[in-house]
């Protein structure tokens, strides 16, 4: 069985595990805690001092730290928007990159150093969410929806022995859309202090995207403040640049609800 199809496989059992094991086994668990009347809102901004790693299509790793990031970021934004009324939630995650690195780093191939890298992307994620277990100290959701990536890219080589002596690049642009489905949550721990998580796994027009997330916050009357860590990656089917994509790194983060 090859890579593609594993990849596949492993995306489909887990949706199939999260429909047919957890949702009837959640459901009934959920009937035990109460939920709130009305509609709640959410708005969160934050910032994520991601790193970018991945595979060029010629086979080049890519591995930009975030201070290279910081030092040429351009704009940027991003944001978690969120409603919930009884066991149901719908949330987008939107973020907007623009940033580069022009420092010269190693490839890990004899003779290619990557003197510069481009990227400027969107990266949308609507999700629905069904409350299973909504007691005081745990609460998790079940979450379905989608994953859409439009990325363009820049990536320049320098070359010198034993290859040939010159300058490389690779550009291109497009987006891919992904089913995915996973959880989201949180343990509480006391009053204020709780442990936010989430994890999610999807695919469609790339071979997997997948996505994991794990933190502290604390909560105010209507302000919350978390910080933690964030992977989130992509293996491609067909892209122009890169074989797999991904970004990671802590993140801090203010929620206000209304």
């Amino acid at each position: 069985m090859d890579k593609n199809r594993i990849l596949k496989t492993m995306s489909f059992l887990l949706a199939t595990f999260l429909l047919l094991v957890i949702v009837p086994c959640g459901t009934l668990a959920a009937e035990e805690s109460s939920q709130k009347e009305g509609w709640e809102f959410d708005a969160a901004l934050y910032l994520w001092g991601a790193s970018i790693g991945g595979t060029t299509t010629e086979g080049d790793e890519i591995d930009v730290g975030f201070n290279d990031i910081i030092k040429n970021f351009d704009f940027g934004f991003m944001t978690v928007l969120g409603a919930r009324k009884d066991k149901w939630t719908f949330m987008v995650d939107v973020m907007y990159l623009n940033l580069g690195d022009g420092s010269d780093k190693s490839t890990g191939e004899p003779g290619v150093v990557l003197s510069d890298v481009r990227l400027k992307g969107w990266i949308v994620t609507p999700a629905v969410g069904y409350n299973l277990i909504g007691t005081e100290k745990v609460k998790l959701d079940v979450l379905a929806g989608a994953r859409y990536l439009w990325l363009k890219s820049v990536i320049k080589f320098d070359t010198g022995p034993p290859q040939p002596v010159g300058q490389q690049e690779l550009s291109g642009s497009g987006n891919v859309w992904d089913g995915i489905v996973g959880v989201k949550g949180k343990v509480i721990l006391d009053k204020t202090w709780y442990v936010p998580f989430l994890l999610d796994v999807g695919t469609g027009d790339s071979q997997v995207t997948w996505q994991a997330l794990a933190g502290v916050g604390y909560k105010f009357s209507k302000v919350d403040v978390s910080l933690g860590y964030r992977y989130l990656k992509w293996n491609f089917d067909d892209n122009k640049v890169f074989d797999d994509l991904d970004f990671s790194g802590p993140y801090v983060g203010v929620k206000f609800s209304f």
